[in-house]
């Protein structure tokens, strides 16, 4: 199965290298815990993005997804194995020209994973890289009309996340090379997160990303949610087969400006649809602050007790927030709140509970709210270096 939907020879003798690269220093690593290597994602799926370098060569763009499955359902074992696949993520990276995310997971997660879009994609497209594949087959979850409304709302949190981090980069950092394709992926990927979140609510989405354009066509949007239509299929061409326009800085922070635009009108209707919010204006985000219910698993199970001390300790250790509410819950779902504030309102009404929510004192919030929120905010949601 190729890599990317170019088949292009060269590319993919030069992903099979990263692959085996990867998988040595796993097993390294890993010393004899591994059960199986498999590539999950895009690349997975055979839709890798690809695009020319300088000299006119197609090199892999994106990300690298891979997911390790350990032997046995051993916590110490899967705890140490996962700090030692993390400190193995920036040389990879450096080494295949992208960023490589190792995941690690236990035959027991895996038989009992929740019903997600990263579930159903992985039990319906990956590739096996070393070991036993079948552990794959303990995944449950093959159909995507089955897949939840919240996981709408989840692709839409992690691009706004995205949306977030290009806003305070063209705002502080060089502008750069870097800077400039991360700013651009986050637009398109937004973009892609605007159709997803429709297929999803509609139940007609598929992991395929060249037959979602189509599908997207089938469901019905409200008129003021049209762009959407022409702005995914875009965005999908552009995923597959990547080009990187030389915005300038100023070009840039308009395509952004746009683009969270169109994100808060995509956003909003699927909370509406959720029924998770209401009201007008900045109060419909306030009211979806204030939600009392989790937003982005099912509220009507009540997590066990190990869950809700697990999530309580990484919250606690994440985002240390200076309110008890939801503390048995995930962090996402305080940073899910957060977010749309911070995107979507003026900065100088960003409320004092959001700042509690993150854990936020002192005076910095106060005098530049965006960017202090922001910037803790993009800490507690991806550690680490954005490239």
């Amino acid at each position: 199965m190729p890599f990317t939907v170019t088949g292009d020879p060269d590319v993919e003798q030069r992903i099979a290298g990263h692959m085996r690269r990867i998988c040595q220093a796993v097993l390294e690593a890993a010393d004899g815990m591994v059960r199986s290597i498999i590539l999950t994602g895009g690349f997975g799926r055979g839709e890798g993005g690809a695009a020319p370098d300088e000299l006119g060569r197609l090199q892999p763009v994106n990300d690298y997804d891979i997911l390790v499955v350990c032997r046995r359902d051993n916590w110490p074992s899967w705890w140490r194995m996962r700090r030692r696949l993390k400190a193995l993520e920036p040389a990879l990276s450096r080494h295949c020209g992208v960023r490589v995310d190792l995941a690690c997971k236990t035959p027991g997660m895996l038989a009992h994973a929740p019903l997600t879009v990263e579930s159903y994609e992985t039990a319906v497209g990956h590739q096996v890289l070393w070991g036993d594949g079948s552990v794959i087959e303990a995944i449950p979850w093959r159909d995507a009309g089955l897949l939840p409304p919240w996981e709408a709302t989840r692709y839409l949190f992690n691009r706004g996340a995205a949306l977030l981090w290009s806003q305070l980069m063209l705002d502080d950092e060089p502008f750069t090379e870097p800077v400039r394709r991360f700013v651009h992926i986050a637009v398109q990927k937004a973009r892609l997160s605007w159709g997803d979140a429709a297929l999803i609510l509609r139940r007609r989405y598929d992991a395929v990303y060249r037959r979602r354009p189509a599908l997207l066509e089938t469901c019905p949007l409200p008129a003021e949610l049209e762009f959407v239509r022409p702005a995914y299929a875009q965005a999908v061409q552009d995923k597959l087969m990547p080009a990187f326009p030389l915005y300038d800085k100023s070009d840039l922070a308009q395509l952004l400006a746009e683009t969270l635009a169109h994100h808060e009108l995509v956003w909003r209707w699927t909370e509406t649809e959720r029924r998770t919010a209401q009201g007008q204006g900045q109060a419909f985000w306030l009211s979806f602050f204030q939600h009392a219910a989790p937003v982005l698993r099912d509220p009507s199970v009540r997590l066990p007790l190990s869950a809700r001390l697990y999530h309580c300790m990484v919250t606690l250790a994440r985002l240390r927030p200076l309110t008890p509410a939801l503390w048995g819950e995930h962090p996402t779902e305080h940073l899910v709140r957060v977010l749309p504030l911070l995107l979507f309102l003026p900065a100088e009404q960003v409320p004092w509970p959001a700042a509690r929510r993150l854990g936020c004192l002192g005076t910095d919030w106060k005098r530049s709210p965006r960017q202090a929120l922001g910037r803790r905010f993009i800490r507690a949601w991806h550690p680490g270096p954005p490239f």
